[in-house]
């Protein structure tokens, strides 16, 4: 059985350089909330300079995995205190990265938004490239 909601979508992310330098992003879109068999699915939709990046966020109670697709080719998966491996597909070839996640949280929207956080250290070929915090909160559109 199968639920869809259309939702909105706020996404921050919060960027720590190894260096110390901050960026924050920020991303507004619209897309739509999935149940299915007990684990809860958001899909959106971002339009880059490069083409549109078809994004899916799968989210159980201690894990999730981030899928993109289109203009961008990635593969994240997020389980709390534990390192994971990840892909990226770039124009020279597939890079393998870890995700090490510090905190996870998950909580789907009853009363309030629904809430995806995940604070994870990114390594690429043994190298950290960063510290990253984010959430992604989405409510129904109605």
């Amino acid at each position: 059985m199968e639920n869809s909601t259309p939702v909105s979508i706020t996404l921050t992310s919060v960027i720590t350089q190894p260096d110390g330098s901050k960026e924050e992003l920020t991303l507004t879109s619209s897309g739509e909330w999935i149940t299915k068999n007990n684990i809860d699915y958001l899909k959106y939709e971002e339009a880059q300079e490069e083409g549109t990046i078809r994004t899916v966020v799968k989210m159980e109670e201690d894990q999730a995995v981030i899928l993109r697709s289109g203009a961008l080719k990635m593969r994240l998966a997020f389980r709390l205190g534990e390192s994971m491996m990840c892909s990226y597909d770039s124009e020279y070839g597939t890079i393998s990265l870890i995700t090490n996640t510090t905190k996870y949280i998950h909580r789907t929207p009853a009363k309030e938004p629904g809430c995806f956080h995940v604070s994870y250290g990114l390594e690429m070929d043994g190298e950290s490239v960063g510290t990253y915090a984010m959430t992604i909160e989405y409510k129904e559109v109605t």
